[in-house]
């Protein structure tokens, strides 16, 4: 009943912003004409991976984003959990601020280990016809996981606990450029660091699970028209560990989406192996494969304030 409720208030949720009419100065000039990484990206954020996009200057983003469970037996779903619809693998809000054009700071929640995180993203560089061929930006994020001693020293026989170790950090830098009116694509080299991690060992190659995972990000949008697109993103995680895991597989997160734009509202309908909403979870705890049916469907609503 929990998991049905909250699936519920995230729809009643989308659904109530849906019919909200846009004020006249919320029109789509707030997201396509102000920023100007808004002709690159409609909204700040892909699927899972940040861009260059940052909010307007003295605007608010709320985001809430819903992933439910795999689709596939094989993965644990199939039938009897309604191809996953019954399971709730993440929910994730978040709210981030423009304090410039270019500079927007940010908190969220997400469900999957309770984890709270507070971002800030700064762009540096903007494309411009005559000037720099490329956008870039830095994206730095810090997470605080509040689970119970239980659930968050699993399997470990640590006697002094700190709250340091509860902290998790993501630095990323994106480089994106937009080719046309239609292909836009970013590369975002990634470093996912974890200060407590369980001491688990990959006895096929006699390694135990890092403390910190680099990753390569990428993603890329494809616009139909100006309202409508398809959007991807993929990380390549780097870790000796994840690798022929004798315990535990690990894969690459791969998501796909279509996007939809109506003013001040970007709309997500997604599919990915990821369990996760947020790179801090997506790096280090993607378990689920796309060929053994370990896709999951979800939706993301934000609204521009």
């Amino acid at each position: 009943m929990k998991k049905a409720s909250t699936i519920l208030l995230s729809l009643l949720t989308g659904l109530g912003l849906l019919a909200q009419q846009p004020a006249k100065n919320w029109a789509d000039s707030t997201r396509t004409y102000e920023n100007p990484e808004a002709q690159n990206w409609k909204d700040i954020t892909l699927i899972s991976a940040p861009t260059t996009k940052t909010v307007d200057y003295h605007h608010m983003e709320f985001d809430i984003s819903h992933r439910f469970g795999s689709m596939g037996g094989a993965s644990g779903g199939g039938v009897h959990t309604l191809y996953g619809f019954d399971v709730a693998s993440d929910i994730y809000f978040s709210f981030d601020y423009g304090v410039l054009n270019n500079l927007q700071v940010g908190i969220g929640r997400s469900i999957q280990k309770e984890l709270i995180d507070v971002d800030i993203k700064y762009r540096p560089l903007t494309q411009k016809d005559g000037g720099s061929p490329v956008s870039l930006a830095v994206y730095e994020d810090l997470g605080i996981i509040p689970q119970s001693n239980m659930a968050f020293y699993a399997a470990t026989d640590d006697s002094n606990h700190s709250i340091a170790d509860r902290l998790v950090y993501l630095t990323q830098i994106i480089v994106s450029r937009r080719f046309d009116r239609h292909i836009s694509l970013e590369l975002l080299p990634t470093l996912s660091f974890r200060n407590h991690v369980l001491y688990s060992l990959n006895s096929n190659n006699n390694t135990y699970d890092e403390n910190f995972i680099p990753a390569i990000g990428a993603g890329a949008r494809y616009m139909f028209n100006n309202k409508i697109g398809i959007i991807a993103d993929y990380y390549y995680i780097i870790s000796t560990f994840r690798m022929n895991n004798n315990v535990q597989s690990f894969y690459n997160a791969f998501s796909v989406a279509l996007e939809m734009h109506t003013g001040g509202h970007v709309f997500h309908i997604t599919l990915s192996n990821a369990s996760s909403l947020i790179p801090n979870n997506i790096i280090p705890y993607t378990t689920d494969a796309w060929r053994n049916g370990g896709f999951k469907l979800g939706f993301s609503i934000s609204r521009l304030f």
